[in-house]
């Protein structure tokens, strides 16, 4: 008699299962729920997801189940394809080689449909999750945000031993795991009580000790190794030591049929439908084999007809243990199957057919078929939007391509193609390259057209991955190339002057695209049209022209969405939270980079997803909410992306932990943008990266080399014409000198007060003359401009002979929108105050305000120059105590319970962050906090919690 391998009930689940009813529970009165389980492979994932949907479907709940593919080159959204068949109004998805291009509209109507799956909640299960494509974890983030409101509960598998740091769904995880709307279940091994019952279950009767203490040692309490092992156990001497050896063991006890169909259908992946397992092994006694598969637990059948192996495991194993040869041959059973039929396969979209088409020929082995397959699966990504997919199919393509005799494609095309899908993913360097080879095929002198637009798109690529010199050569080229008659002239053209306003050069990058603008717009030539619109913004904006360059910036965010092409729409997305940034309007400019985001999942613009999270990131970091510009819930999914795009995650980050005292995290950053920029004249960034090593050379009491990369940055500042940069270089640089003075006073070192004040007046000097030339020219300095320079004039009052309170008063006052600036200025004013025996009273105000804005913002090393001077002073300041002073029984900090009591009465967490002025993140962080130490699953239950406790 066949041993049992499962047992039916779940052992050691109890807290999870509960877990999900809660999560049920919850979905039905407070909107749309996401639960992701995770754990390593064979911890029990599906089984606890099973018993689940099991109690749901009993429930009257609408069950909807998916699972993800391991395919080298993904299909696109594979597993809400299979979710969604059993709806009788299944929406189509992305991917089946249509040109619409209508990726949003077809989010919405997925929304839509599962939202509206049935009369009750429904439930939708995503398995395997680490496999999950680039366009799968769009959707499902999209349906996370989408679905808030409806009675939906997504829950997601995940093997958590197969995702390191650098995995683009831990970064999805990452994402998800901030929301107030999901939870993480995380799947334990087997303790040896439960291993006690999971094997008594098995076999029926009690375990011996010496099986126990071999489960436990060679399983190591996870659930799937440890019925494997007791389903292949004849004796203790015998058992596998791997899960592979233990699959194949068990397997060697069917028939030869049943063993030979395991085999083939493991070629398939984890599910295989019925029609085309049927197409590829015609046997006799298919059906016998089948049955013998699912009665011993091989396989499981699926709706609508399909059969799963029970376990991933079971079909890695299995298909690892084919030999070279018959797995080659079985990839091409199932690849003519396909070929012949494609409504066999997977799933019945063009791009679904082709993908399966492509993997299966390249694993058979035949260069020809799986490089026409990889062709026509890379241009249905294409047309679906997915640029990484896309990507994946052309560099098998490519590496096909070599082999096969008369190929019938054309390499050149085809390196055109993979470069644009590459810098579209976000991988330059790797467009670079491609983009390279495709011009060692190109003969300028018999299509110099051609030729000069492969070089406009190198030198593209070559800046998208932070290369400037070869930007800047590849660009010359290309005009060089171009026959002046050439209709691609005006392209040509616009080119050279998008990178003098990426360089800062916005004078004649201005008079460039006012130039250019009417004669794109006259032509119909998109591209010139999106360039001058955009260099006429950033330009106008950066001189000071702000309604001009605001108006020009607005306009093209209209035009790119009426024009629908995603990378005019995905550079307006960056672009114009930048300006409103650089003006002061940060709410929106947050409020823009936030759409961005979701714009770019939903067009497949990856190339500009880190830049847009930047903007999020730099917006809250002006905003003051700092910690959720370190934990932003805006963190791109996709770590393949070119190094360049981090640094502009990375400064503003940076910028953040120095203020924050945190210099070692700090420094990490500065060091990986360095590594980009560093040789780079790149004038935005490397003049950022330059002031922040400055100011972390100063707190490292570093002198010479703070100077130097004031020096330095200063100077590259001024090769450009952005007033603020170099007013920032100017500032900081005052700032380290009078810093070096007081370092030496303190230390006991010589002071060199003339040489200082003497460096800060050159410094000064030197923007004096740059700001005048600017300004003769028509340009006018920001708003933070000016808070940088009357900072610098306040900062060169510290080298002076007598202090100067007042200059420090003016940078109160100008502060405006940098309540940072403003703690800090009022630290200065104080300590000028006592240093001019001024009023005490009005110093111990000053330091008084400096301490509140220090704790508000943890700001510690202004809250140590604050104490350190009211110690020295003897002056008693008065701040709010620090919220984290814990006064709950219960370990909830003071804030925490005034949050508590705030749930209690019903507010949302906006109305909670209105109520205690602060961010409605911060509000949710605390709630979040206080459901994780009241060991609570949802506000209503906090709120019952409040009003149990009482006042």
């Amino acid at each position: 008699m066949a041993r049992r391998v499962s047992v039916p009930e779940i052992v050691g689940r109890r807290a999870e299962l509960s877990a999900l009813r809660g999560a049920l529970t919850d979905t039905a009165t407070d909107g749309g729920q996401l639960v992701l389980v995770q754990g390593d492979a064979g911890v029990g994932k599906t089984r606890l997801v099973q018993a689940f949907t099991e109690e749901a479907l009993a429930a009257g709940a609408t069950v909807l189940t998916g699972g993800c593919l391991q395919f080298e080159a993904d299909i696109p959204y594979a597993p809400f394809t299979e979710a969604l068949r059993s709806l009788p109004d299944a929406p189509p998805l992305l991917g089946d080689g249509r040109a619409s291009g209508d990726r949003a509209g077809e989010f919405r109507r997925v929304a839509d449909a599962i939202g509206a799956g049935g009369p009750g909640p429904v439930v939708l299960v995503i398995e395997d999750l680490h496999w999950a494509d680039a366009s799968t974890r769009d959707l499902l983030l999209y349906l996370h945000r989408a679905l808030a409101g409806a009675p939906v509960l997504q829950v997601a598998t995940l093997r958590a031993d197969e995702i390191g740091a650098d995995h683009p769904v831990a970064k999805l995880v990452a994402d998800l795991v901030r929301s107030r709307r999901m939870q993480r279940l995380d799947l334990a091994p087997l303790g040896r009580p439960e291993v006690v019952a999971l094997a008594r279950g098995i076999l029926g009767a009690p375990p011996a000790a010496e099986v126990i203490d071999a489960l436990v040692t060679r399983a190591e309490g996870n659930p799937f190794f440890t019925e494997e092992l007791l389903a292949a156990w004849p004796t203790r001497g015998e058992v596998p030591g791997t899960v592979r050896e233990v699959v194949i063991t068990r397997l060697a006890r069917l028939s030869t049929g049943a063993q030979r169909l395991a085999r083939l259908a493991s070629v398939v992946g984890r599910t295989v439908p019925h029609d085309l397992l049927a197409a590829i092994a015609p046997l006799s006694d298919r059906d016998t084999a089948l049955r013998e598969l699912v009665d011993h637990g091989q396989l499981v059948t699926v709706e609508p007809d399909a059969y799963a192996f029970r376990h991933a495991l079971i079909q890695e194993s299995l298909y690892r243990d084919l030999l070279p040869g018959e797995r080659r041959h079985a990839h091409a059973r199932v690849a003519r199957c396909l070929r012949d039929n494609p409504s066999l396969a997977f799933t019945a979209s063009a791009a679904g057919v082709a993908a399966e088409l492509a993997h299966h020929w390249d694993e058979a082995g035949e260069p020809a078929e799986a490089l026409a397959a990889s062709v026509l699966a890379a241009g249905a990504a294409d047309d679906g939007l997915a640029p990484a997919e896309a990507h994946a199919h052309y560099e098998r393509a490519l590496r096909r391509f070599p082999e096969v005799g008369s190929p019938g494609v054309d390499l050149e095309s085809l390196l055109e193609k993979a470069a644009e899908a590459a810098s579209l993913a976000g991988r330059n360097h790797r467009a670079v390259e491609l983009t390279r080879q495709r011009l060692g095929l190109l003969d300028a002198a018999a299509d110099p057209e051609r030729v000069a637009l492969a070089y406009e798109r190198l030198s593209y690529q070559a800046r998208s991955a932070g290369d400037w010199e070869l930007a800047w050569r590849t660009s010359e080229r290309a005009v060089e190339l171009l026959p002046p008659e050439s209709p691609a002239q005006l392209r040509i053209a616009s080119w050279p002057m998008a990178l003098e306003m990426l360089a800062a050069r916005f004078r004649s990058c201005i008079r460039r695209a006012a130039e250019l603008l009417p004669r794109a717009e006259a032509g119909g030539e998109d591209m010139a049209t999106n360039r001058s619109l955009m260099a006429l913004g950033i330009g106008h904006l950066m001189l000071g022209h702000v309604d001009v360059g605001l108006d020009f910036l607005r306009r093209q965010h209209t035009w790119a969405h009426q024009v629908g092409n995603p990378r005019f729409i995905g550079v307006g997305y960056v672009n114009l939270p930048e300006g409103l940034m650089w003006t002061d309007h940060h709410q929106e400019a947050l409020a823009m980079a936030r759409a961005g985001v979701s714009r770019s999942r939903e067009l497949g613009f990856d190339i500009y997803l880190l830049p847009i999270v930047g903007n999020a990131v730099r917006a809250l970091a002006e905003l003051h909410r700092w910690d959720e510009a370190l934990d932003t819930l805006e963190d791109p999914d996709d770590l393949t992306a070119d190094p360049f795009n981090w640094i502009f995650v990375d400064l503003p980050r940076a910028g953040v932990l120095l203020r924050r005292g945190r210099w070692t995290e700090a420094e990490e950053l500065l060091k990986r943008t360095g590594a980009v920029l560093d040789g780079q004249e790149d004038v935005q960034y490397g003049t950022e990266l330059a002031a922040l090593r400055a100011l972390l050379a100063a707190v490292q009491r570093r002198w010479a080399d703070a100077r130097r990369l004031a020096r330095d940055g200063l100077a590259l500042a001024l090769t450009g014409e952005d007033m603020y940069l170099a007013a920032r270089l100017v500032s900081v640089g005052v700032a380290v000198e009078a810093d070096a003075v007081d370092d030496a006073r303190i230390s006991g070192r010589p002071v060199d007060l003339p040489g200082s004040a003497a460096a800060a007046d050159r410094i000064l000097a030197s923007f004096a003359g740059y700001r005048s030339t600017l300004e003769s020219d028509g340009a006018v300095p920001l708003p933070r401009t000016r808070r940088e320079l009357v900072l610098a004039a306040a900062e060169r009052t510290r080298l002076s002979a007598e202090p100067d309170p007042a200059a420090w008063d003016e940078v109160v006052r100008t502060a405006g929108v940098d309540r940072f600036l403003f703690g800090y200025a009022q630290f200065r004013l104080a300590e000028a105050t006592l240093l001019s025996r001024g009023s005490r009273t009005r110093a111990t105000e000053a330091l008084s305000a400096a301490r509140a804005v220090a704790t508000e913002l943890a700001a510690d090393p202004l809250a140590a120059l604050v104490d350190g001077l009211a110690e020295r002073a003897r002056l008693t300041v008065s701040a709010d105590a620090p919220i984290e002073s814990t006064s709950d029984s219960h370990g909830l900090t003071a804030r925490e319970a005034e949050v508590l009591r705030l749930v209690g009465r019903g507010l949302t967490n906006a109305e909670i962050a209105a109520e205690l002025f602060i961010s409605t993140k911060t509000a949710s962080v605390h709630v979040s906090n206080i459901l994780r130490k009241l060991g609570l699953r949802s506000r209503i239950h906090a709120a019952a919690y409040d009003q149990r406790k009482g006042p």
